[in-house]
């Protein structure tokens, strides 16, 4: 198979790093872009090189995927996790983190495996203490530690050096994606969510409230029978996991086979059953062939599966962080044979909060989930870029325009279709992010500069200094006063981290 250009590209600049003495690297690629394969490269020339590589998953589903890969590639490896009997002695292991925590770092039965290479499947998930207590101890050892996701969130203390290896729009060209179709026929009411942190996702409990509201599913099994009458392969992403069951059960009621996996059971055919991988890959068979057509998940199927098939995605929760977006709705932008596109059905107010799937995005080690929210939330407010749009008629999700291109429907109004507490529709007209009032009181500046000087001493970031201007104050101020940042990524950094010379 000719490899994709991204993956050349990911193999030759994490090698380039390497031998420049680079130690902490984490690699980046569309989900889908094949990821699996640029570990399995850097595996095999570790092999040709004589060198010891570790491989660390943290899931048993992606455990499972990633040894049957590693299998046809033809290379010898051990596997590290319960259930399987140990080759410690070959160059190179598949671990699973949690086992290597248990065994290792608890109960001391084994040693860590002296690996000069050490890569990290779903690096977003992997930030824990157990993986970092790893990665400094491959790392005193001598190895050198590479990271891949999609999603190079909150990971900026963990890694030194970024390696993009390619984008989705490079992924269209190629047809190694296919791009998605949004509609959202309604979303929640967040109001009475009290905690709620930009850029974080929701509890169970939360996500719960806001989700499963009376008539909950005849909205879903509406939108669904209206958008995919085909009954395509779908998969749905509940709000928890006692949510994820009970959509299962309500298509089964309606006459739609449907099954739900999670990390312990999993529910098919009407009854629950201890998790094992034969039974998982018998619901995954039954989505390939159409016997199940919709899968009903909270999080397990979140990350790094490979079900290529999948066609339509049903977000019945709510996406607090960017990672989880983009991590669910990347299963469904796989390309299959017959497939040229994919369709989203968002009832939890993602197309606005994250933008679209197919967008190219700008990383860096730096950028957070709080942050990338944050600017996002803060440039539609400023008019940088333009709100996305919902269709009142069909829920199409377009950038702009006044009509629709699904079903020609022409707005005089934007509008969007909120569920209340109680169950009902409320239509919200008007912008999602509306311009803050500023003022400019004579003592503004001089407040301000207070402000700039507590924040500094307390090293809280420019936004929360802002917030905490507004709470004490009762208004917002202006963002060109002195000592208030230039460049809008200085917003979300501590105060003290940011030069005077950098301030206005």
């Amino acid at each position: 198979m000719i490899p994709r250009p991204n993956q050349v590209r990911a193999l030759e600049q994490t090698l380039a790093a390497l031998r420049g003495g680079a130690k902490r690297i984490c690699v980046t690629s569309p989900t889908g872009s094949g990821k699996t394969k640029m570990m399995t490269d850097l595996l095999q020339w570790s092999t040709t090189e004589g060198m010891a590589a570790a491989l660390y998953t943290q899931r048993r589903m992606l455990f499972d995927q990633t040894a049957g890969v590693l299998d046809r590639a033809g290379i010898e490896f051990g596997r590290r996790a319960s259930g399987h009997d140990p080759a410690l002695l070959r160059d190179v292991q598949l671990c699973m983190t949690q086992t290597e925590l248990s065994r290792v770092y608890q109960s001391e039965s084994r040693e860590l495996h002296q690996a000069h290479l050490i890569l990290i499947d779903e690096a977003h998930c992997q930030t824990g203490g157990a993986m970092r207590q790893i990665m400094q101890d491959h790392i005193a050892g001598g190895g050198a530690c590479i990271g891949y996701t999609a999603t190079p969130l909150d990971i900026g203390d963990l890694y030194d050096e970024l390696i993009v290896a390619g984008t989705p729009s490079e992924m269209f060209a190629i047809g190694a994606l296919v791009p998605a179709m949004t509609y959202a026929p309604d979303e929640p009411d967040l109001r009475h969510v009290k905690k709620y942190v930009i850029g974080n996702d929701l509890t169970e409990k939360d996500n719960s409230k806001a989700i499963m509201r009376p008539g909950v599913f005849g909205r879903v099994i509406a939108a669904y029978n209206q958008i995919n009458p085909d009954r395509k392969p779908t998969i749905l992403f509940g709000p928890d996991v006692r949510g994820s069951i009970w959509f299962a059960e309500q298509f089964v009621k309606a006459g739609i086979s449907a099954a739900h996996i999670d990390g312990d059971n999993v529910w098919i055919n009407g009854e629950l059953h201890v998790s094992d991988s034969e039974l998982r890959q018998q619901i995954m068979d039954g989505s390939k062939s159409g016997e199940i057509k919709v899968v009903c998940n909270r999080f397990v199927l979140r990350e790094g599966i490979d079900a290529p098939w999948l066609c339509h995605g049903i977000f019945a929760c709510v996406f607090g962080s960017l990672t989880s977006y983009l991590q669910s709705g990347g299963r469904l932008l796989r390309a299959f044979p017959g497939k040229d596109q994919a369709t989203i059905q968002d009832h939890g107010g993602s197309w606005w909060r994250h933008g679209s799937l197919n967008a190219d995005r700008e990383w860096s080690l730096e950028l957070t989930n709080h942050r990338a929210v944050a600017e996002r939330l803060e440039a539609m407010r400023e008019k940088q870029i333009p709100e996305p749009i919902t269709c009142p008629a069909c829920g199409k999700v377009r950038p702009g325009g006044r009509e629709c291109p699904q079903c020609g429907h022409v707005a005089t109004i934007k509008s969007r279709m909120v569920v209340q507490v109680d169950g009902t529709l409320k239509p919200a007209k008007g912008d999602i992010c509306r311009p803050r009032v500023t003022r400019c009181r004579s003592d503004t500046p001089e407040l301000w500069k207070r402000m700039y000087h507590r924040m500094r001493r307390a090293k809280r970031t420019f936004r929360q200094a802002e917030a905490l201007f507004m709470v004490e104050n009762h208004y917002w101020p202006p963002r060109d006063l002195p000592l208030m940042p230039k460049e809008r990524g200085d917003w979300f950094r501590t105060v003290d981290a940011v030069p005077r010379e950098a301030l206005l």
